[in-house]
């Protein structure tokens, strides 16, 4: 009798630890699946849609046979801005759960504020992730991963600060910097009513290697600058015979003391390209206009009037 009493509860002793380790195994990987943020090969992701809550859309595609990204069907991609993303993705790991305490409060902030990322393969999508904002530390950032409860606090090993900049909804954080098309066949410039110059087919190269500071969109007087009379026109034809014209516009000086005697910024102007005013730093042109032999009616002369 006493060792069937023994069998019997060893039975049940097994019974329980089996069914507790199941349940345990079952709950990590419940666990793993809603906390596992990153993605080991970032090679095999084709295509990232972000939208924010303003319902701003950033769709970045990989084009496989010329390897680059396009940004909405339309811009180069930054290649910097790509990388950055995707060594993101590659290396995010779970930093700590959030606490009892606070996750209400989390899950509210990112119902109002977030970013819906969203990552494909060749075969469909991978997962969605929803970025919410930084910790008060700024070590580390919300996410959480579509149909999971709660969210996490993610961040890079060794990096210390956030991550949620790195999935900008702005058009302007993905586009390519470069002004220039590439694979130009035949590039010219003409300063005022002169005669086009065709520039030396040795120094196209160095259109392609230009680049803007930035796209402008948001200044009061943008209408009064495109009005401005241009000081020198590029004009780029590519190898499929299409032109684009970009019109050089001198920039007025912001008010400091050491434009006090200047008309005219001396390191900054614009590019107008299709009704898309451009910032370029003249820096940019530099080896171009040493090589044409320009740098004199190029760059804007003291008191220039």
């Amino acid at each position: 009798m006493k060792r069937k009493l023994v069998i019997f509860l060893a039975f049940f002793s097994f019974l329980f630890i089996y069914k507790g380790i199941k349940r345990q195994n079952s709950t990590s990987s419940l666990r793993e699946d809603i906390s596992n943020f990153y993605i080991s090969d970032t090679l095999n992701i084709e295509k990232i849609l972000l939208e924010n809550r303003s319902l701003d859309k950033i769709k970045l595609h990989r084009q496989i046979n010329e390897k680059k990204w396009i940004l909405n069907d339309s811009f180069d991609a930054d290649k910097y801005s790509i990388d950055l993303i995707l060594k993101t993705i590659k290396e995010m790991r779970v930093k700590q759960p959030i606490s009892n305490a606070a996750i209400d409060n989390v899950i509210k902030r990112m119902s109002i504020q977030n970013t819906k990322v969203e990552l494909f393969d060749k075969q469909g999508k991978i997962k969605t992730i929803y970025i919410g904002g930084e910790t008060p530390d700024q070590l580390g950032t919300y996410m959480m991963i579509e149909g999971a409860k709660k969210p996490y606090i993610v961040h890079i090993p060794g990096f210390n600060g956030y991550l949620s900049s790195r999935f900008s909804c702005k058009k302007q954080t993905w586009r390519s910097k470069n002004i220039f098309p590439k694979n130009i066949n035949k590039a010219y410039y003409k300063f005022d009513s002169n005669q086009e110059v065709e520039i030396n087919i040795q120094n196209v190269e160095l259109l392609e290697k230009i680049y803007c500071e930035k796209y402008i969109d948001n200044i009061i007087n943008i209408d009064e600058i495109k009005m401005r009379q241009p000081f020198i026109s590029f004009k780029t034809i590519s190898e499929q015979k299409k032109e684009q014209i970009f019109y050089c516009i001198r920039k007025k000086p912001v008010n400091k003391e050491k434009y006090a005697n200047d008309k005219f910024d001396k390191e900054r102007f614009y590019i107008l390209n299709n009704e898309e005013l451009i910032l370029v730093q003249y820096s940019q042109f530099e080896d171009l206009i040493l090589s044409e032999k320009i740098i004199e009616e190029f760059l804007p002369k003291k008191n220039n009037i």
